[in-house]
């Protein structure tokens, strides 16, 4: 009887070991697939942020893109920047990329600081940008030389933000951008990238420097190797951090399909281990929709869609740090967009902009400041929420652009900036929907709901207020819709938005 037993128990222990192994994920789609793309904490956040600090933060100027203007000839620069003269005309002729290093010197960095301003602002999830397009890492990597870790700043950048914000509870996002590295840099020749994508730079005097001990930075290295190499930074960031989040931009699409896929299962398997619900996302079709978040960048959607999507947008004046554009987003501006995505099924990225030296730029604080203080107030109409029967309705009209396949800066085309007191935006939560007017109105303090006369018409209403407020609201139920009566009063930072709180029976 005790070798039965034995001979049950070693067979339980197998089949468990069996099915263990079955469960675990392969580079493969259908097996991908499996992944749950979108868990409950990623569609209940609705807002989070992470910053672009880098090398390319010591000329702050030109943009993230600073690496690659640099050696780009003007007249040969298709998006008009004129970095290369101002490049030499400053640092001289012989000054190249690597040479800002040394340069990027940071004492005022504090993770605490910076993190304390993200969770003010509301943000439920918090990310570190991993690595750009030039190839500088910010974590200590040991494939990668070139880290933040190691020369420059000498800070374990992605290691410091994780440790802030997990001990807070919120969750961690690491952004890769590095997809595009290959491609980044002007090349001496590259036939062997041109099926790949037709954003390369081919020169035959390439003024990129060419020497061995600088080639996984500026990806001196040919197809196959750039690849491994692609997977390897991911690798590292997956085993130590395992973030909730791993956000993805555009490049991606350059990398093979067998290391995208590689990545997903190494990512999915470490976050099975480790018990957590984890996050990627697609912007573009590298990754199928049913295992990633779409993600589009600077814009919103038509209408709700069935499925939660992400979009980016800048803090500050540019997506990294510029001395010569001291602007943020206005909070007003940020609350609209917000509710105008969260309406549609979206969560809103902002992206901040450090300076070199670890400060974050006053205006910036400031913005945070003012989305915060709107979201201490009046979060729960944007947290935990989902999309109701319609959208919303208004005056201002969102179109999508047809001929931009990835809606990338549809809000500069949409003008979401436009969004205004005349807009509505709805949310919904158990039984309770929040109707999110788009700023006071001092011309119209009557408004008529026109969607319960439309899609909500047969949804029978309890009671209307509106929060921040303490007056008695007046309503009622027309053929017209829902009619409205703002407070005499205007609540604390109703100039972004106005709330009315509707309890259906």
């Amino acid at each position: 009887m005790k070798h039965i037993k034995i001979a049950l128990l070693i067979a339980l222990i197998s089949f468990v070991k069996i099915s263990t192994a079955q469960e675990k994920y392969t580079p493969d789609w259908e097996n991908l697939k499996k992944h749950k793309a979108v868990p409950e904490w990623f569609a209940d956040a609705k807002l989070g942020i992470y910053f672009h600090w880098g090398v390319y933060s010591v000329p702050a100027k030109g943009g993230e893109w600073y690496a690659r203007w640099m050696y780009v000839p003007d007249r040969e620069n298709i998006w008009g920047s004129e970095i290369y003269e101002e490049h030499r005309a400053t640092y001289g002729e012989n000054f190249d990329y690597h040479d800002f290093i040394p340069m990027w010197k940071a004492p005022k960095f504090d993770a605490k600081e910076w993190v304390d301003l993200f969770e003010g602002m509301g943000a439920k999830f918090i990310g570190s940008i991993a690595e750009h397009h030039d190839g500088f890492s910010l974590w200590d990597s040991k494939v990668n030389e070139w880290n933040s870790a190691n020369m420059g700043p000498h800070i374990n950048v992605v290691k410091a933000i994780a440790e802030e914000t997990n001990k807070r509870g919120l969750k961690f996002m690491a952004t890769f951008h590095h997809g595009f590295h290959n491609m980044f840099y002007p090349k001496p020749e590259n036939s062997y990238l041109r099926p790949v994508s037709k954003y390369n730079l081919v020169y035959d005097n390439c003024e990129v420097p060419q020497d061995e001990k600088y080639r996984k930075l500026y990806c001196n290295m040919d197809y196959d190797e750039a690849n491994d190499l692609w997977l390897g930074k991911l690798n590292e960031v997956i085993n130590e951090f395992c973030p909730d989040y791993i956000w993805m931009d555009f490049g991606q699409r350059f990398i093979k399909e067998s290391h995208r896929k590689q990545f997903l299962a190494n990512y999915f398997n470490k976050a099975a281990e480790e018990n957590k619900e984890v996050v990627v996302n697609t912007k573009g079709d590298f990754f199928p929709t049913e295992l990633a978040v779409v993600n589009v960048e600077r814009a919103t959607m038509e209408d709700i869609t069935p499925e939660v999507w992400i979009t980016d947008f800048i803090l500050g004046s540019s997506w990294c740090y510029d001395k010569t554009k001291r602007t943020a987003i206005k909070p007003k501006i940020a609350i609209r967009m917000l509710a105008e995505v969260v309406s549609k099924n979206g969560v809103m990225l902002l992206s901040a902009g450090p300076m070199a030296d670890g400060t974050i730029p006053e205006e910036q604080v400031k913005a945070m400041q003012g989305i915060g203080a709107w979201m201490k107030l009046y979060g729960e109409a944007i947290y935990n929420t989902r999309p109701f029967v319609a959208f919303g309705e208004g005056t201002t009209e969102l179109k999508r652009d047809p001929e931009d396949a990835w809606n990338e800066y549809g809000a500069i085309k949409q003008g979401l900036s436009k969004l205004n007191a005349e807009d509505v935006r709805y949310t919904k939560k158990g039984n309770t929907v929040y109707a999110i007017q788009l700023g006071w109105n001092d011309k119209t303090p009557e408004r008529t709901l026109a969607t319960f006369s439309g899609k909500a018409k047969d949804l029978k209403i309890k009671s209307v207020s509106v929060l921040g407020s303490s007056e008695t609201i007046k309503w009622k139920k027309t053929k017209a819709g829902l009619q409205v009566q703002q407070p005499n009063k205007k609540p604390a930072e109703a100039d972004a938005a106005l709330v009315y709180k509707i309890i259906l029976k």
